[in-house]
């Protein structure tokens, strides 16, 4: 499959980022035809026509990686998250409009497709939890941390049936991810509330809950946890993901395995289902490197 929406990315991501020449070919290469269908989609729906909207995209996801490389970097020496307390990772970040918007929100997003232990990811949650959603005949599910609106499209697109409600404590975020499930034509069946879970409760519980990439966030990610099983009904089922070895501007707690994660979910009364450990590149030596643990719980 040639696409030419892609190769537009391609083209452009060349022309601004000249030491990132492969970034692309390389995933067509490891992950094939399903990988060039599914993000052709997305920069076919995000963007259209609008190329100066996808390079703005590109720029962001530039920078957004060159400081994930530059902090992995220093991780690599120090072995520590560089010390911020929540309250001055979410000031810097999550309520910081120019950086959300033209860094942090595209660049997660696109990080979906060229990081391959980020699509890795996406793959496990099609082939593992998407099927559990499809069993049942509850299908409403809730998004804890929304981000871009990634993974609750994901869901929505599957079934015509499946209804979603996405919180965050972004006001940003949730505008992004509007904008992104909108894009798609999956709106009516999605809804949000700006809201901190951890602060203020919601009674609502869901037969199927996900919270993906937002325990590293916090400066305490147990009581996170224990707010997730207050919200999922006991026959439910949960994904959650967590960032291992991985910082970045807004990481604070660092989890140095998967093992840790696990201890923390099965500590407030999950049970796991089923784990995988995605990782994103063979490290040389004993150099820690980006991973991902996922958990599919009940």
């Amino acid at each position: 499959m040639s696409s030419s929406k892609i190769d537009q990315f391609e083209s452009i991501l060349t022309r601004v980022a000249p030491y990132m020449p492969t970034i692309v070919s390389k995933a067509r290469t490891s992950f094939g035809f399903t990988w060039e269908q599914q993000f052709d989609e997305t920069l076919q729906k995000l963007f259209s026509d609008n190329n100066e909207k996808l390079e703005d995209a590109i720029k962001g996801y530039v920078r957004f990686a060159l400081d994930a490389t530059k902090l992995q970097k220093r991780f690599e020496k120090e072995k520590i998250y560089i010390p911020k307390s929540y309250e001055e990772a979410a000031n810097a970040v999550y309520h910081n409009k120019e950086y959300m918007n033209n860094l942090y929100l595209p660049g997660i997003l696109l990080s979906q497709y060229l990081w391959p232990h980020h699509y890795r990811q996406l793959v496990y949650f099609h082939e593992k939890f998407i099927p559990l959603i499809h069993a049942s005949r509850e299908k409403q599910f809730c998004d804890v941390g929304v981000g871009t609106g990634f993974y609750s499209r994901q869901i929505l697109s599957t079934s015509n049936q499946i209804r979603g409600k996405g919180f965050d404590i972004s006001e940003h975020s949730l505008n992004y991810a509007t904008m992104h499930i909108d894009a798609f034509g999956f709106l009516n069946r999605w809804e949000f509330e700006l809201r901190d879970v951890l602060k203020n409760k919601t009674h609502e519980t869901f037969q199927f809950l996900i919270s993906v990439e937002v325990l590293e966030h916090l400066e305490d990610p147990v009581a996170h946890l224990k707010v997730l099983r207050s919200m999922l009904r006991s026959d439910g089922f949960g994904f959650i993901a967590a960032a291992i070895t991985a910082p970045n501007a807004d990481h604070i707690y660092l989890y140095n395995n998967c093992e840790e994660v696990l201890e923390q979910i099965k500590k407030v009364g999950f049970t796991v289902i089923d784990y995988s450990e995605q990782i994103a590149y063979e490290p040389k030596k004993s150099e820690p490197v980006p991973r991902m643990g996922l958990f599919i719980v009940q």
